[in-house]
């Protein structure tokens, strides 16, 4: 079957998915409804551990920050796609990397588990999740914004196969549209899941890994 696809990032974000489809002839539509600004940030005292959720958050904190203000702290992240974004910014080592960054639940249990007692702080948006700080101590958390999220919303061709990437994503996508009967879902991870699943959307696949080998993986036996 020829398939059209469709994924809330932009092309950049999707090389090899563009590759794959085009390989199969298949249709892509790439369009993010959310765009990013920098917001001004000043780091806070007393914490021990920097947490980043996502490539985009280690961009904007590096791009206002030195790496050396971390030589003192351990660095963690939510995968193996977010510990490459660091590397471009220093060489210093990682201390955490989530080996599964679209499980949240079993990112936050590691997380937490290798944190003990240590205080950390989390970098993200104005719309982050912030669900590695579930159930820590007030005191234990700080969250640090670096960036503003916001909605943007336009209507698309409808498509056979969707690919969200973000809750955000979900949110500004129903703005302006509806799901075709029988439109395959894929939900980068967890918390995206969640989201389409609030919407009563039927997800028929959620990425374990938030990568896109594991997508091209899982697209090469969709018929």
């Amino acid at each position: 079957m020829k398939h059209s696809v469709f994924i809330s990032r932009e092309p950049e974000q999707a090389a090899d998915l563009m590759a794959f489809c085009y390989q199969r002839n298949w249709l892509l539509c790439t369009q993010s409804f959310i765009q990013f600004n920098a917001v001004p940030f000043q780091l806070p005292t007393k914490w021990q551990v920097i947490f980043f959720p996502s490539p985009r958050a280690v961009s904007y904190f590096f791009e206002s920050t030195h790496p050396t203000i971390l030589l003192d702290k351990l660095i963690a992240c939510s995968g193996g796609e977010t510990a490459k974004k660091i590397k471009h910014y220093t060489t210093q080592p990682i201390d955490f990397v989530a080996e599964k960054a679209g499980d949240i639940e079993k990112v936050r249990s590691d997380f937490q588990r290798w944190l003990t007692n240590k205080k950390v702080l989390y970098v993200g948006s104005n719309l982050a999740q912030k669900s590695v700080l579930l159930h820590l101590p007030e005191q234990q958390g700080q969250f640090l914004q670096v960036y503003e999220t916001s909605y943007q919303s336009k209507k698309i061709t409808p498509c056979t196969i969707y690919i969200f990437s973000s809750p955000s994503n979900v949110d500004s996508f129903f703005m302006e549209n509806i799901l075709p009967d029988n439109a395959h879902v894929i939900a980068w991870g967890n918390t995206t899941a969640k989201a389409l699943e609030k919407r009563k959307v039927n997800v028929n696949y959620t990425l374990v890994n938030s990568a896109e080998k594991e997508l091209l993986s899982y697209l090469q036996h969709v018929k």
